[in-house]
């Protein structure tokens, strides 16, 4: 995980790019190489994100309510600055918050993780823990 700041800040009409943050913060990518959902209509940014992840290999595992995983995860809910926010957590840990009042949520109403459609590239980590296991 590598913290990336978002760019653009709410500010209606302007929508800002928390999530797009968070994505490159969990993908450790450069928030210009994340679409610009924030500019999508509400009907439209969904389906092309999950084709977007699918794109660069990942599936999103979505909860509608607060839990917490033990990977890096996007969780999403209210800001205290009353509007919708996404920030990176890992357990119960906020780790990144891309606004930079770094305030986090007032509570968390969905989780977002990424599951990889193809586990094969870990498999040199795999090897390691297996050794480690001997």
């Amino acid at each position: 995980m590598k913290p990336v700041d978002q760019t653009k800040l709410h500010n209606p009409p302007i929508n800002g790019n928390c999530m797009n943050a968070a994505f490159a913060s969990i993908l450790e990518l450069d928030i210009e190489d994340i679409p610009r959902f924030e500019d999508m209509t509400e009907t439209e940014w969904y389906p092309k994100l999950l084709r977007w992840l699918e794109g660069i290999g990942f599936h999103l595992i979505r909860w509608d309510q607060e839990i917490y995983l033990p990977s890096y995860f996007i969780a999403n809910g209210p800001s205290q600055r009353r509007v919708e926010h996404s920030v990176v957590y890992r357990g119960t840990k906020m780790v990144h918050d891309p606004h930079p009042s770094r305030a986090g949520l007032e509570k968390i109403t969905s989780v977002w993780a990424l599951l990889p459609l193809n586990p094969a590239p870990y498999n040199q980590s795999l090897q390691w823990t297996q050794k480690a296991c001997h």
